[in-house]
């Protein structure tokens, strides 16, 4: 008698059916959470590590300052600077940026803008730009600049007055200056609106009033500039004449532009 195989007994296909599950493959929905959990999963630890490198430098005792440069300073010394800032030394590097030098600095009216820059490991450079000077007043044995707001800028005492001669500042009388502080203000005002080289050809500055301001030429010509009102229209007259060759603004003792339309000359 012939016994059944295996591929004919009902029974054996029966518990190979039960004892071996149809695998499904995996829905590509599922895959791709599964991808993105584990992306999202790498992103935090990266960020983690990330935070924890930049906390390390923030505070770490390794970045301390030691050494710092000042660069582009002029009517501010390095004497001065240093000594101003000096409460930087020993700070982290990391931890001192533009908000902290320029508190440090605020009282010299001559600081205008810095830009800090650290330099590992330990070096912070402080680059300083300044108010340019747009008139000076001599008092007593001291010379005084000022910038365009009226704010004294610089003071060199008497025995310094020769570190002031490279600067082609227009002098005030120190009676304008002292007399009327709106006056005095009309004046700075009225020479901060000229371009530099314009202004290196001044002599003299005075005024009597807010709307009586003179401008007095190296060459001894007189302008009259008159108030502070249409400034630009003003500073773009005037280096127009002093650009001239034409005889009508060289040969003459006075121009006034204070209606800049119609410049109006007097011999």
């Amino acid at each position: 008698m012939r016994r059944k195989s295996d591929r004919e007994d009902p029974d054996i296909f029966q518990e190979e059916d039960e004892s071996s599950p149809l695998s499904f493959p995996e829905p590509e929905a599922v895959g791709q959470r599964r991808r993105r959990r584990r992306g999202l999963l790498l992103i935090l630890i990266g960020l983690l590590a990330l935070v924890g490198i930049v906390a390390t430098l923030y505070f770490s005792p390794l970045l301390t300052i030691r050494t710092v440069t000042v660069e582009r300073n002029d009517l501010l010394t390095d004497e001065r600077a240093r000594e101003l800032l000096e409460p930087v030394y020993g700070q982290p590097l990391p931890q001192v940026g533009n908000r902290q030098i320029e508190e440090l600095l605020a009282e010299e009216s001559v600081v205008d803008e810095v830009i800090v820059q650290g330099q590992l490991p330990d070096t912070l450079q402080v680059e300083i730009l300044e108010h340019p000077p747009v008139a000076e007043v001599r008092q007593d044995d001291e010379l005084l600049f000022y910038n365009e707001q009226g704010d004294v800028i610089r003071t060199f005492e008497e025995g310094e007055t020769d570190e002031a001669e490279g600067y082609a500042t227009p002098e005030i009388s120190s009676e304008a200056a002292l007399d009327s502080e709106s006056v005095f203000g009309a004046i700075v005002s009225v020479l901060g609106e000229l371009p530099g080289p314009a202004r290196d050809s001044m002599e003299s500055a005075t005024a009597e009033s807010i709307d009586s301001v003179q401008l007095v030429l190296e060459d001894g010509r007189t302008i009259v500039w008159g108030g502070e009102e249409r400034g630009p229209e003003k500073a773009a007259v005037l280096e127009a004449i002093l650009d001239s060759d034409a005889p009508e603004f060289t040969e003459v003792e006075t121009i006034d532009i204070s209606t800049p339309d119609t410049p109006i000359t007097q011999d």
